[in-house]
């Protein structure tokens, strides 16, 4: 009897093992992706304001290559494709589905990713097979191709597709719920973006990646179907915590039956929402473009091998949820002098992203969006300005030559000299964004900032006894200790 038991245990801990050695190796394989990622990187796509014609000659590449089968399943209401394309031979069905708010395009980006890996012949064919061998993968990338042109969260009806679940009133998500009726997948991921300044919980941790598991009914019942979502969900906050630790976040679980990620949970299709967010210096959002990648690419593993079951459902809870807790740039403890009255406080500053003409690019306007007492309050860039005062800059007036001529190291000795604005003396500039500079232009013979005030451009000095220490800069923090760098943008008013 003890023998059989002796053999019994060793052939558990022989099983216990091979388990933990296959989930080593399958992260290990993951992990080998994740160090190769720039050579699956889509090397077309370089910016997040890719349009639905340069998307199609993408889409083109990996039909001829025949990796993928592509069917047409909609036409927007501006007239442009929806298109669902196929990969794998597995029995599993995953369905994902992307850009349904036409300016949300991180997921988009992050998939054409995927196409090159999964359609690619190297020396990590061992996860493209366990992948494709055992998923039958669904991707509509660009639900609204018609948001992206006009890069706007809603179509071209004003509807906000993802609230159409329920009455159908848009093509594209007539679109898409046909298709999930037709295919009855069993995993579906729901792919957007969601607000850069929402933290991880009240913490100066961007929120750079939130998850959900939808509720199904208003009392949010965890059956079967959501219970996967949920446990998918942990397997890859797992996998983003290695490459950006603390900055992931779950999304608000309260049931909207208008919406489809709710809606297809209740229909049993294991619904999972990824919402990708800000990351420090990452406008284009092209390392929130490689977590997507590494986040899928973990769940697909985990599908393919069922490690995601080992995942206990109580971790879900330790996930910190979506907080609103961020501004661009907070600046602690600035003596402020207003109206006769000198006080110390905060100041919340946020740029405003304003679209090109064409819609092809962004640049940011920064205004000052609160003052006063804040708490739990953590900024991007953050200035401990105790012993600062709020001072208003100076205007250095120079011919358009001078200014022309000027580099990055003059225009910061301007700044240390208190300018942060310089009027020509010969004709008018230009208003609106100037690329690739520190100090602003304007056409007025006075700084229009002379206290802080909400609601007003974020462009003052903060300065001890009288010499500037810090500068912000259209929203922008400035260390007048650190080299002279050029900003995004500043302004020109």
């Amino acid at each position: 009897m003890k023998m059989k038991l002796l053999i019994i245990f060793n052939l558990l801990l022989i099983s216990s093992h091979f388990a933990i050695s296959q989930t080593v190796q399958n992260s290990a394989a993951v992990e080998k992706v994740w160090a190769q990622y720039n050579k699956y990187k889509e090397p077309a796509i370089t910016d997040r304001f890719m349009k639905h014609s340069e998307m199609m000659p993408l889409i083109q590449k990996h039909v001829t290559s025949k990796f993928v089968t592509k069917e047409e399943i909609g036409i927007s209401v501006g007239d442009r494709s929806i298109n669902h394309l196929t990969a794998g031979r597995g029995k599993m069905k995953v369905m994902l589905w992307s850009q349904m708010h036409g300016d949300e395009s991180t997921a988009t980006m992050a998939l054409f990713d995927m196409f090159n890996f999964l359609g690619a012949s190297d020396d990590n064919d061992n996860l493209r097979k366990l992948i494709l061998d055992n998923l039958e993968l669904h991707f509509v990338p660009m639900l609204n191709p018609d948001g992206a042109q006009a890069w706007k969260r809603r179509n071209d009806l004003e509807i906000d597709v993802n609230r159409d679940a329920r009455m159908l009133v848009t093509p594209e998500g007539r679109a898409l719920m046909g298709l999930a009726k037709k295919l009855q997948p069993e995993i579906g991921f729901n792919l957007h973006d969601q607000n850069y300044l929402y933290s991880s919980g009240r913490s100066k941790n961007s929120a750079t990646i939130s998850f959900l598991a939808p509720a199904y009914n208003y009392p949010k019942d965890m059956n079967a179907v959501r219970k996967r979502a949920t446990q998918i969900i942990l397997a890859m906050n797992k996998a983003l915590q290695t490459k950006s630790r603390g900055n992931v976040a779950k999304y608000n679980d309260d049931f909207d039956p208008r919406c489809f990620g709710d809606t297809f949970q209740g229909m049993g299709i294991s619904t999972i929402l990824i919402e990708s967010g800000g990351f420090y210096q990452d406008p284009e959002k092209q390392f929130i473009r490689k977590l997507n990648f590494l986040a899928l690419l973990t769940a697909f593993e985990s599908i393919a091998t069922a490690s995601y079951e080992r995942e206990a459902l109580k971790d879900y809870d330790l996930i910190p949820e979506n907080d609103n807790s961020l501004y661009d740039v907070f600046v602690k403890n600035v003596t402020i002098n207003k109206e006769g009255h000198e006080f110390k406080t905060n100041l919340g500053i946020n740029r405003t992203q304003l679209k090109s003409a064409d819609n092809s690019s962004m640049t940011f306007s920064g205004r000052i969006a609160e003052l006063g007492d804040q708490e739990l309050i953590f900024g991007y860039d953050e200035i401990d300005a105790t012993g600062l005062k709020f001072t208003p800059a100076k205007i250095k007036t120079m011919t358009r030559a001078e200014w022309d001529k000027l580099n990055p190291q003059q225009e910061l000795d301007l700044i240390k000299e208190g300018y942060l604005f310089v009027k020509w003396l010969n004709g008018k500039s230009p208003t609106g964004a100037i690329k690739n500079r520190l100090l602003n232009l304007t056409n007025n013979s006075e700084n229009q900032v002379q206290a802080a005030g909400i609601g007003q451009n974020a462009e003052f000095l903060l300065t001890r006894d009288g010499k500037p220490v810090y500068a912000v800069i259209n929203g922008y923090k400035v260390d007048l200790n650190q080299p002279a760098k050029v900003l995004s943008n500043t302004y020109g008013y």
